[in-house]
């Protein structure tokens, strides 16, 4: 119990160095502006994301390579391969762009619906929309929007904070320099690593992504987010590789401009038809992306 919580706060101290880092760049910003007296306000919101962005993944990356040599994913790639060679590697770039897509549709088209029963949130969000600046199209939103964010949140989220959850919920997994020790003190004896259970990366999935939609810090984005971090979470685990959630996280985020491309769904009907349709295609993809690993990739990390 207290190996759980330790951890799980130590996902939450993540988050707070993130917040932390970004009250002080723009504490950096503000004295810059004071001397040199250039108004602070005359910047676009736009580049304050972009300048937030990139100070979260400078230090999200030093953390997670940091992590690296003793992550339970490290590990379980040593001992899981993909395999497949290059058609495999494509194979799964496939089925990942394909789960982000039609994940994208039906996050989307929920959303709308359970937002069209309830008019006073949908319109604090709209309120919210347009001051922060969401879903605006000029070249450097789409740009920290589908290639900033993708990068920097699974470096912090599904790179170090889903580390933290798997040690939260398997306090069998130690990090590997405590076993090299005891083994050291047991005349050179080899201790095998005790993966992680199944209900541990159930669980580690579930709180990674709480903390994903907490972090968005709104109700409504925080709901979408964080059922869309179940399937990141999913995909890190069949996978083993931050890269695929990355690609994963990019084909999301640049689905919700494509969005656009089904202008004829404009009725209840519509609707239900089309989200059906992205329903069966994702669960398609990820059975696809799942084979595409090996019959035994989704349990890498299980026992």
């Amino acid at each position: 119990m207290l190996n759980a919580i330790a951890w799980a706060l130590a996902c939450f101290g993540v988050v707070a160095a993130d917040i932390a880092l970004s009250v002080v760049l723009f504490s950096v910003l503000d004295a810059v502006s004071v001397l040199t007296g250039y108004p602070i306000d005359n910047l676009d919101i736009q580049w304050f994301q972009a300048a937030a962005q990139t100070a979260s993944f400078l230090m999200a990356l030093l953390w997670w390579r940091y992590l690296w040599p003793r992550s339970f994913m490290a590990r379980s790639q040593s001992e899981h391969p993909l395999g497949g060679g290059a058609r495999g590697a494509w194979k799964r770039i496939a089925c990942v762009i394909v789960i982000g897509l039609a994940l994208q549709v039906v996050v989307s088209y929920v959303t709308d619906a359970v937002l069209s029963l309830l008019p006073d949130a949908a319109a604090d969000y709209s309120e919210l929309v347009e001051e922060t600046g969401m879903g605006d199209t000029s070249p450097l939103a789409v740009l920290t929007t589908v290639l900033g964010a993708p990068f920097c949140e699974e470096l912090l989220v599904r790179g170090v904070i889903f580390e933290f959850s798997l040690r939260a919920f398997n306090p069998q997994c130690r990090p590997l320099w405590k076993r090299r020790r005891r083994a050291s003190a047991q005349d050179g004896a080899i201790v095998p690593w005790a993966a992680p259970s199944t209900w541990g990366v159930a669980a580690a999935i579930m709180l990674q992504a709480a903390i994903f939609g907490f972090m968005h810090m709104n109700w409504v984005q925080g709901c979408y987010a964080g059922a869309a971090a179940l399937s990141f979470g999913w995909v890190l685990v069949t996978t083993g590789k931050l890269r695929y959630t990355i690609l994963l996280h990019f084909a999301f985020n640049a689905g919700s401009y494509l969005m656009g491309l089904l202008w004829f769904v404009n009725t209840p009907l519509d609707v239900v038809v089309t989200v059906a349709i992205a329903g069966v295609i994702l669960v398609e993809a990820m059975r696809s992306l799942r084979h595409a690993c090996g019959m035994d990739a989704a349990s890498a990390l299980l026992p």
